[in-house]
């Protein structure tokens, strides 16, 4: 076929229109047959249109039989678990490091308001620790 048909009024027009209107004239006169004819027309259309269906790539082919195999809902039930997971973990070290945040703020709080002597946080037996094992 070419990329161009003449009507019979010298027009052109395109395959897809040659086609629709070939399909069209078929259709028609498919109408006024009887039962067994119309079933051996419907499979003969039917195996026309897969012999004309254009050949798929060795990729493609690869593509859908995988896509067939492996549905893609497992693995998206998976991706969803695993997403969860992560959250749970960050959510569990944000909560973590912003106790320790706060419990470390209170220290600070109460030194600077001296709420809380210093001598409190002074380790008061360093020296002499120091003494002992310099002088062994």
């Amino acid at each position: 076929m070419t990329d161009q048909h003449q009507r019979p009024k010298g027009e052109t027009f395109s395959d897809a229109a040659f086609a629709r209107r070939i399909v069209g004239n078929l259709s028609a006169a498919a109408h006024h047959t009887d039962e067994a004819v119309a079933e051996r027309l419907k499979a003969a259309r039917l195996r026309a249109l897969e012999a004309h269906r254009p050949e798929r790539g060795t990729l493609a082919r690869l593509f859908s039989a995988v896509r067939a195999v492996c549905s893609l809902r497992p693995v998206l039930r998976q991706s969803v678990a695993m997403a969860a997971v992560v959250v749970l973990v960050l959510a569990g070290d944000h909560w973590t490091t912003t106790s320790l945040v706060l419990e470390l703020e209170e220290v600070d709080a109460a030194l600077l308001t001296d709420e809380l002597p210093i001598d409190a946080y002074l380790d008061s037996d360093f020296p002499a620790w120091l003494q002992q094992d310099s002088s062994s």
